[in-house]
């Protein structure tokens, strides 16, 4: 089993951020880690390589979709 940018635990903020086109940003201590995401590609990016899955992931998309941005701190 692969570790995950969450069981790190160091600290660290990831930012999710809807843009106009309806791609994401993710900034990862306040840094541009990924750009322009595809909607289909979002779940690998934070599940696969962050941790945040099933209701986690849900919980997240929601703020995303109602604020257009999530903070995330681990």
């Amino acid at each position: 089993m692969g570790h995950t940018y969450k069981d790190a635990k160091q600290n660290r903020v990831l930012e999710v951020v809807k843009r106009q086109d309806g791609t994401f940003d993710l900034y990862l201590n306040r840094k541009l880690h990924r750009g322009q995401i595809l909607p289909d590609g979002l779940p690998e990016e934070l599940c696969v390589r962050f941790g945040y899955c099933g209701e986690e992931f849900d919980s997240i998309l929601r703020e995303v979709e109602e604020t257009g941005r999530k903070e995330l701190f681990f």
